[in-house]
């Protein structure tokens, strides 16, 4: 649970601190892209459509390496490797920084190239982390968006009111708990960026982060071993709905 909410916080802060410092586009909240993408098609402004369509594009991206590399894994007979891609997601974090510090890339409100390579980096990044950590022991989560865990939230409770018999009252409660707990630890992640102000050396917190997880990951067996049986079962249950 620690480590979901820990990538919570940093899909938050870095999704904050570009949409504040760098140009009003996230990098992990997809669900906002969507909407921009509409709106500035629809007033005309193609250059910030461009900017919310490129996090789109570099998102889905990053959830398609990380679920192929998944995949990769499991067709070769070998264990899963999450801390890899976190160790992919901590290099592409860090480049942020450095190409901020080092490009003197200021914000804007209409995105330039550098603007959109910088939220197209951001947003592949997250896209890895989207689906490097999909579970906390039996529970589905989602670190990097907020929308589905709501639903979610929302669900439960309504199953906890009409008293249905899925699942046993304790389950329920602790898988509402865990989506909380990533759900405010998002928003403090997001809280945080903007109080901290718009620093670019403030972005290399995430890395430290990500590195601590991801030596955690690939030293704990225990966590290697509930990662694969989730992944397997996962794999078992697409290819008997194929």
């Amino acid at each position: 649970m620690t480590m979901a909410i820990s990538l919570a916080a940093v899909a938050g802060f870095v999704d904050a601190h570009l949409f504040l410092h760098v140009t009003s586009v996230f990098v992990a909240n997809m669900s906002g892209n969507m909407v921009r993408v509409g709106i500035e098609v629809g007033d005309g402004h193609w250059s910030t459509a461009a900017g919310s369509l490129a996090a789109l594009i570099a998102f889905t991206s990053g959830v398609i390496a990380a679920i192929a590399h998944h995949d990769h894994q499991l067709r070769s007979g070998r264990r899963v490797r999450p801390d890899q891609l976190l160790i992919a997601e901590m290099l592409l974090t860090l480049a942020l920084p450095l190409l901020l510090i080092f490009g003197h890339v200021e914000f804007a409100a209409s995105p330039g190239w550098r603007h959109v390579g910088i939220i197209a980096l951001g947003a592949f990044a997250m896209g890895i982390q989207a689906s490097a950590l999909r579970r906390v022991g039996e529970i589905a989560v989602a670190t990097t968006y907020g929308t589905g865990t709501i639903v979610r939230i929302g669900e439960k409770a309504a199953l906890a009111l009409r008293q249905a018999e899925r699942v046993g009252g304790s389950r329920r409660i602790t898988t509402v708990t865990v989506l909380v707990a990533v759900l405010v630890s998002y928003i403090g992640g997001a809280a945080l960026a903007s109080v901290l102000g718009s620093a670019p050396a403030l972005l290399f917190i995430p890395p430290v982060v990500l590195a601590v997880f991801a030596t955690y990951v690939h030293f704990d067996t225990r966590f290697q071993m509930a990662f694969a049986q989730s992944r397997a079962r996962l794999r078992a249950r697409v290819s008997l709905d194929a």
